[in-house]
């Protein structure tokens, strides 16, 4: 019997909208893995969209040194994926 996350997996191959979830789910809870574990505490997820990646980060000095680390946050993640799933990230700080 195959796991859920199998599954998903597979149709994630074959469907759009599966492929976008996965996505999504990936970027809402491994940040840590693509963004290092002291920077993912201070940004998070907001959206994915036409390959498009938007983070929210809680303050300018971590914003700072997102934006420094852009391309090679969006390299990291293409390369985790094997292909260029990530055009450009867009960063903004949190709205208090």
């Amino acid at each position: 019997m195959k796991k859920i996350n199998e599954i998903f997996d597979m149709l994630s191959f074959k469907d759009p909208l599966f492929k976008e979830l996965k996505l999504r789910s990936f970027f809402q809870y491994e940040l840590s893995s693509f963004l290092g574990e002291a920077l993912a505490r201070h940004c998070k997820f907001l959206q994915f969209k036409e390959g498009v990646l938007y983070l929210e980060c809680d303050d300018p000095i971590w914003l700072t040194e997102a934006n420094f680390m852009k391309r090679k946050i969006k390299d990291k993640i293409n390369e985790l994926f094997h292909q260029q799933m990530v055009k450009d990230i867009v960063l903004r700080r949190c709205k208090l």
